[in-house]
Order: structure tokens, then sequence, then C-alpha cells
């Protein structure tokens, strides 16, 4: 599989290593995406973090300075920006503030056959799925507030407001998400029996199917 040029975990290292000027560990990296509550944009998984550092390093936009070992740790390696991963660092950006994201969702996939799957698994089994979503939904809500706080609360803040943006972002998104979980769920609870509505679908449909065969024998 190719590598891909552009991702948002390249412009978090290279933006990180272009706004914060020192030689950086991998580690560090890692600890600021969580505390920046940027796990919820980027893989922050070390496998994820490690590989992006060796293919940076081998493309000459990062280099290694040395390392360091703290007591019986493992060895943490150093990185530093090169010239070359200044200029990375602004084609990165230019290419996802020109980006058109286009949004969709996989779980649209399934809401044409919510009528026949909840005549055959039950109406309580969809509403018990729906309300896991949504009590996963309000728990991340919670943890992204809390993210809010705590970049606001960062002197960096005063400095470079556009930290709160991406926090943001995710809060509307979560919010809508949110909203139509539970317009989902209201008209799963507005159908009486799943089964009866489903059947008579079906007798609709083949009604409409024979009325149109005939048309096409005329």
């Amino acid at each position: 599989m190719p590598k891909k040029k552009y991702t948002p975990l390249k412009t978090f290292i290279l933006g990180v290593m272009s706004t914060i000027p020192k030689p950086m560990s991998g580690y560090e990296l890692i600890s600021l995406a969580k505390s920046w509550r940027f796990d919820h944009y980027i893989n922050t998984t070390k496998a994820s973090f490690y590989y992006t550092l060796k293919l940076l390093v081998g493309d000459k936009i990062i280099k290694v300075v040395g390392s360091k070992q703290e007591g019986n740790r493992p060895e943490k390696i150093i990185y530093s920006l090169t010239n070359k991963g200044r200029e990375e660092f602004q084609e990165q950006i230019k290419f996802f503030l020109t980006k058109t994201q286009d949004i969709y969702f996989d779980v649209d996939s399934t809401m044409p056959f919510i009528t026949y799957i909840g005549s055959v698994v039950g109406k309580e089994f969809i509403l018990n799925l729906i309300n896991n979503q949504i009590e996963k939904l309000r728990s991340t809500f919670k943890h992204v507030v809390e993210g809010e706080k705590i970049v606001t609360s960062h002197f960096s803040y005063e400095f470079n407001p556009f930290n709160i943006l991406p926090l943001k972002h995710w809060k509307l998104h979560n919010e809508a998400e949110i909203k139509w979980l539970e317009s989902f769920k209201e008209i799963v609870e507005s159908i009486d029996d799943f089964k009866d509505t489903y059947q008579n679908y079906v007798k609709k449909s083949l009604k409409i199917s024979l009325a149109e065969e005939k048309s096409e024998k005329k």
C-alpha cells in the first residue's frame, strides 16, 4: 500500500515540532496529543506514531539528533525538524485548509433495512443499540468538555486561541450525532409492531409489482 503524503498525524507531528522549537521524543509527542485531546482526530497509538516518525525520518523531513534513557525505562529517540520538514508542514496545512470534507456515515447504509431487521430481532433490541450509542457519545462529550477546560487554562491559549477550535468542531458534531440518534429512537418507538409493519410493506410491494407487470403487458 503506498504511503499517504497528507495525513492528520503527519500534520500534528510537524506542527508541534514547528511551533515548539526544541527536539522532542515520540513519547513527548504522544503525550501532547492526548493532553490536547487530539486523540479524537488522529491515531494516537504508539505503533502509528512511531511508524509515522520512521517514515518522516526516511523522507528527511525530521532527523534523529540523539537519545536519552531514564533509569530502567526504554531508550527514547529524540527528533528534530529539518528545513524540508518546515516546508512540508506548510504543504500539509495548505492541503487540509483547502480540502473539501465529504461527510458520510456508515450507519446510514442500514436505514432502508431497519423495518425488516426490527421484524427479526425486535423493537427492544434496536432501542438498546441506539441507547448504547447515545451513552457512548455522551461520555465522549464529557471528555471533550474537560479538554476545553484544559486547553483554555493553558498559558498557550492566550497566544494561540485556535487550539480550542478542534474541540469545538468535535463537540458540535457530537451534539448533532446525539440529536440524530434521538430522532432515530423516536421513530423506532413510534412503530407499535415491526412484524406487522414489515408484512404490510411486503404486501404493498407485491401489489405494486403486480400492477406494474400488468401495465407493461398492455
